[in-house]
């Protein structure tokens, strides 16, 4: 009888416990029920942008929010479609395991082409991963990337003439040349030269990669400086994020006395008898009528006496 209430006993034990872990697994089971959601929660760069000169890693962080699942096998992948933008080696990454609402960092080395296009560029990162149960996923973000291009300008003509006479007003039109391979905005150019005096700075506004620009100013010569004149010009502008460039060019020139121009003697009779090649006309006119009608009366007077003497 003791046998047998010890068995009923160890029966009822045993049940109990299985009773109780299969409680727990169904728990468990509709726990895991859910999806575990795998996130880019933040990226960042050294710097504010990538440039052909120089390689950068962008730190990636990926968070698996689910509170109770793990996820393995994972696959981290990171592309760029346009080719601008180079991902060191295969751009792909194995990790073995995310545990439940930890977060994995994913360095990835960068570098823009030489031929990339100054701007934003975007990135395409996918994680492929599965649950404890072999369920695959995938979950796909975008990574937004800066290329910044070297800027770079040239001027031709921007000088000041050898020489400028006081009084006078002098042209000066220079060309501006964009040899980089970004667009420069807001550019002006701000003369400062003694004895010179313009109006506001010239404007040049955009210019774009691979082009030029001309611009033209006067400058008003003073009339109270002479001898060297010596100045300044600056060439300001911008790059497509803001940022501000500048260029001084010195200038120099010579100012010379204005000379009054007096009028020779014979300049002035002329301007007091500026018709004169006209009483010439009229005097060659008068004496050859003097001198014809002379001619005809002496005829006139020969046949006169040739009748009377046939008479």
């Amino acid at each position: 009888m003791k046998k047998f209430l010890t068995f009923i006993l160890t029966f009822v034990l045993c049940f109990s416990f299985a009773a109780v872990v299969y409680a727990e697994d169904v728990a468990e089971e509709k726990t895991d029920a859910s999806n575990p959601r795998v996130m880019l929660t933040s990226y960042k760069m050294e710097g504010d942008s990538l440039s052909p000169d120089a390689e950068k890693a962008v730190e990636i962080v990926i968070k698996n929010f689910s509170k109770t699942k793990a996820v393995s096998n994972i696959k981290l992948s990171l592309t760029e479609e346009s080719g601008d933008i180079k991902v060191s080696g295969t751009g792909t990454k194995f990790v073995e395991k995310i545990s439940a609402n930890s977060s994995y960092t994913w360095k990835v080395p960068l570098v823009a082409s030489k031929t990339a296009a100054t701007g934003e560029h975007k990135l395409n990162l996918t994680v492929e991963y599965e649950d404890k149960y072999y369920t695959p996923y995938s979950a796909s973000d975008i990574i937004s990337i800066n290329i910044k291009q070297p800027v770079s300008l040239e001027y031709d003509a921007l000088m000041l003439p050898v020489k400028v006479t006081q009084g006078n007003t002098e042209t000066v039109s220079p060309i501006l040349m964009n040899t980089g391979k970004s667009i420069i905005r807001n550019c002006k150019i701000s003369f400062a030269v003694d004895g010179l005096e313009t109006g506001s700075a010239l404007f040049i506004g955009e210019i774009q990669a691979g082009t030029s620009a001309t611009g033209s100013t006067n400058f008003r010569v003073s009339t109270e400086k002479l001898g060297e004149a010596t100045g300044t010009a600056v060439i300001s502008y911008e790059d497509e994020f803001g940022e501000n460039y500048s260029q001084t060019v010195d200038l120099s020139t010579i100012i010379e006395e204005k000379v009054e121009i007096t009028e020779e003697p014979e300049e002035k009779e002329k301007q007091k008898y500026p018709l004169w090649w006209l009483f010439i006309l009229i005097g060659l006119a008068a004496g050859g009528g003097l001198g014809f009608g002379i001619t005809a009366a002496v005829h006139s007077s020969k046949q006169r006496k040739e009748d009377e003497m046939r008479l």
